[in-house]
């Protein structure tokens, strides 16, 4: 039966009885129309085949909760954009498959080799087992990765074994070199680097691509190569300093030794009571977001007062509510002149950002942070480990950026968080660092319930007409010295001259 009755009329077409028990051909030979059940219309086998994808892609979109994000590729939002292409590429060495056969990388194989033969001796396990080791748990390591980064590898589970073996015990060599032990000095460390004749530069190019999202080892691979041998709490605990060395800040570091000590037990603490991490960047990410809970003592003041001025705020917050419903936010320079003060927060914990107000001045506290050559690949690589497809977050990486780019315009709001012991700038420059954080801000979107809280009572605190006036009159009579006895001075003046006419008024006849 043709595709169309006598009459001109299209078979199925509303109003026409269809019969579902009929193939009705098309004029594509290749095309078969196929009657649906319970309707009056038909569809081909491509059509229906459309209509299938729905459903797979309505299936297969949904995230185990259980599941742990896989090691993939940078999303392309972000590496799409020149600037930031430098930021996941490795410089010296590359670890996994990813960038296994990037050419550009291939002299570091017998750096990878070296340092995988000195773990070895290090670790007091013969190389056999190791080995075994790794062979034995392939199949769930490659659970680990992207399935279509392994299609090259998926009948040669010896070569992507030895790879895992390699790149493992040289990256748990690499960080033992500098940080494998309490009690050995600089010096001690830099004869073990050459030793292995790798010089201290080429070291810390090692340090920054074991941070890039495309560079990682599964964290399962660590532990069965330290798991067999009492040596391998050393190499472990190594890990541990290095992330904490990349968090820490110089203030932290002039800590009395008793303080440094409870936070690395703090945080080895909280290490143990975690599951297992994915991969290092992901146990740094853990490490920034990790906070010891710690209540902030409240400013000391008249109890009268307080409640006088509370009244007056939330009156004024009433009549303007109707008017804002965004929480506009403002550079350093505007914030300093709506009387909030900049301070240091205790840690260096990525969420311990906080706000409180006394009469009409304010304080925001702010995490600590260094900036250097590493800060743009490891915040840009966190971010795209965030912005992975199958990674369950909360963008708290994402938002902490945005969050710091709302306060930097310019170079003078780098000084300030300066000045206020928050920012640390080894880059150069205070531009530099203003552009380096306007610039890895491109096209991120921050969640909209991290610092939410924060950034409300900024807007209340710098929409409120009693403390706009307040600011304005201590900017203008108190920003210096001078101009503080200026304004002495004038009042000065004023109750001699006051002086002065009263008496002359009163002088007795």
């Amino acid at each position: 039966m043709s595709s169309t009755e006598e009459g001109g009329g299209t078979v199925g077409a509303p109003g026409r009885a269809v019969s579902t028990d009929q193939t009705i051909i098309n004029n594509n030979p290749l095309e078969t129309i196929i009657p649906i059940q319970c309707t009056n219309f038909l569809l081909s086998n491509g059509e229906l085949e459309n209509l299938r994808s729905l459903d797979e892609a309505f299936n297969g979109n949904q995230l185990e909760p259980t599941a742990k994000p896989l090691i993939q590729r940078v999303p392309s939002t972000l590496g799409r954009h020149k600037d930031f292409r430098k930021y996941f590429k490795p410089k010296v060495i590359s670890i996994g498959p990813l960038h296994h056969d990037d050419p550009t990388l291939h002299g570091s194989e017998k750096l990878k080799l070296k340092l995988a033969a000195h773990f070895v001796k290090n670790i007091g396990v013969n190389k056999e087992t190791l080995y075994n080791n790794m062979k034995t748990e392939i199949n769930d390591l490659k659970k680990c990765y992207d399935p279509k980064e392994l299609e090259k590898y998926s009948n040669d589970d010896e070569k992507l074994a030895w790879m895992f073996f390699v790149d493992g015990c040289a990256i748990l060599q690499a960080i033992y070199m500098r940080y494998g032990n309490d009690d050995v000095d600089d010096q001690d460390n830099d004869h073990m680097s050459n030793e292995l004749s790798i010089k201290n530069d080429l070291l810390t190019y090692v340090y920054l691509d074991l941070f890039l999202l495309e560079n990682q080892l599964p964290f399962r691979v660590l532990k069965l190569l330290t798991s067999w041998s009492e040596n391998g709490e050393k190499f472990m605990k190594a890990i541990k300093r290095f992330i904490d060395d990349n968090v820490i800040t110089p203030a932290e570091m002039k800590e009395p030794q008793s303080h440094q000590q409870d936070r690395f037990c703090s945080s080895e603490r909280w290490q143990q009571q975690e599951e297992e991490p994915i991969h290092l960047l992901n146990l740094l990410r853990r490490r920034l977001l990790s906070r010891k809970e710690e209540k902030r003592k409240p400013w000391r003041h008249c109890r009268f007062c307080t409640r006088l001025f509370r009244y007056l705020i939330n009156r004024s917050n009433q009549t303007r509510t109707r008017r804002h419903h965004s929480h506009t936010f403002r550079n350093v320079k505007e914030l300093k002149n709506a009387g909030i003060w900049l301070k240091a927060s205790e840690t260096s914990c990525l969420t311990d950002i906080s706000f409180n107000r006394i009469f009409f001045v304010g304080k925001l506290w702010l995490p600590p942070i260094t900036v250097d050559d590493s800060t743009g690949p490891k915040f840009m690589n966190l971010i795209a480990h965030e912005m992975c497809p199958d990674f369950d977050n909360d963008f708290t990486v994402t938002s902490y950026i945005c969050f710091l780019d709302s306060l930097i315009d310019e170079a003078e709001d780098v000084k300030d968080l300066r000045d206020a012991g928050i920012l640390y700038n080894g880059l150069g420059s205070d531009e530099e660092v203003a552009k380096l954080f306007n610039k890895m801000n491109t096209d991120l979107v921050p969640s909209p319930t991290i610092y939410n809280g924060v950034k409300r009572q900024i807007h209340n605190h710098c929409k409120n007409m009693w403390i706009n006036y307040a600011a304005q009159a201590y900017h203008t009579h108190f920003r210096s010295p001078w101009t503080f006895l200026a304004f002495v001075g004038a009042i000065a003046a004023l109750l001699l001259s006051a002086l002065q006419t009263y008496y002359t008024i009163h002088q007795p006849k």
